[in-house]
């Protein structure tokens, strides 16, 4: 294919921006809503979000003529199980139960720890990679040690964070780094757009499901929405998440995946947290102690030197998107 072919079916650098600009800030300032609304059933509330969300960007999908019978395939649908069970039931799903015990800053600082998930992914599913690189390697040795960092009391005036929440958002990242890589996968629909309208629904799907061994283990999902229904300001919370985490950031976040190298997405992780952190202070008044400072530190530094090493190594090879 030649230069001007390639680049007439480039997406232009204004959609692209734009999407970028949607996963920095929109997703950052989504953690706070949703440690708000789990209150009121994590996975139910979450399981809810994502099917109205689902059916509506599937709707903006048909009334654009992008949805085709063939787009419902069974191969289609399962690909869209996989990553709708990563991304919303371990990734969000995760996020949500860790907000329970951890402050919403400090949870979007965890996620920082999504990119070193991806340098090992792409070392087992794409063989054909060089292996990781020096540099690569005390990145994530950085990023270990922000998340030890955390664990750790006595630093600054905020006490030692939940076992639980850590465990909880490692599983979660891990579970996000594997459904974004997944979603790269073919066998999806043909459009983006029905693409991710099908994995919401199959994400919200399993959700719903899950919430039903949550509730008989520990009576904190359909129970706890009976005994403390969402009011008002919740359901705007809720309704945030709907358009502005789901239809906006959500369709930006797979949409990426499929136009730029999944390690450039994933540089949202500088971003996010910086911006959950600033909410949650400024809003509900969660601290910033010393001990995020330096836990932000050394999970952004290791996150940066992956993002370097990588630059670098395109500086002397082409290896193809797909395999990123």
């Amino acid at each position: 294919m030649s230069d001007s072919a390639t680049t007439a079916h480039a997406p232009s650098a204004l959609r692209t921006a734009s999407a970028y600009g949607a996963v920095y800030l929109i997703w950052g300032s989504t953690y706070l809503a949703i440690k708000l609304v789990s209150q009121h059933g994590a996975f139910v509330m979450a399981s809810s979000r994502f099917l109205v969300a689902g059916l509506l960007l599937l709707a903006i999908a048909w009334s654009q003529g992008l949805v085709r019978r063939t787009d419902f395939s069974v191969k289609s649908w399962a690909n869209a199980a996989v990553v709708g069970a990563c991304l919303m039931l371990l990734g969000n799903g995760g996020v949500a139960i860790a907000t329970k015990t951890v402050d919403s800053g400090l949870v979007a600082l965890m996620t920082a720890v999504t990119p070193l998930w991806l340098v090992g992914l792409d070392t087992m599913m794409h063989k054909s990679h060089h292996k990781p690189s020096a540099v690569v390697w005390v990145g994530i040795a950085l990023g270990i040690a922000g998340v030890i960092v955390l664990k750790l009391g006595n630093i600054g005036q905020t006490t030692a964070v939940s076992t639980v929440g850590v465990v909880v958002m490692l599983v979660a990242t891990l579970g996000w780094a594997l459904g974004s890589v997944w979603s790269k996968r073919p066998g999806s629909a043909h459009s983006p757009m029905v693409a991710t309208a099908m994995q919401m629904l199959s994400g919200g799907a399993v959700l719903l499901i899950a919430s039903v061994p949550k509730e008989l283990l520990s009576h904190d999902e359909w129970t706890l929405l009976a005994s403390n229904p969402p009011d008002l300001a919740t359901w705007l919370e809720w309704a945030y998440l709907v358009v502005f985490g789901s239809l906006c950031g959500f369709t930006a976040y797979i949409w990426l995946l499929r136009n730029q190298p999944a390690a450039r997405v994933a540089t949202y992780a500088y971003v996010n947290p910086l911006v959950a952190i600033f909410l949650g202070w400024l809003l509900i008044g969660e601290p910033i102690g010393m001990r995020t400072v330096y836990a932000a530190a050394l999970m952004l530094g290791g996150v940066a030197l992956i993002q370097l090493a990588k630059a670098r190594k395109s500086l002397f090879t082409r290896a193809p998107i797909a395999a990123e």
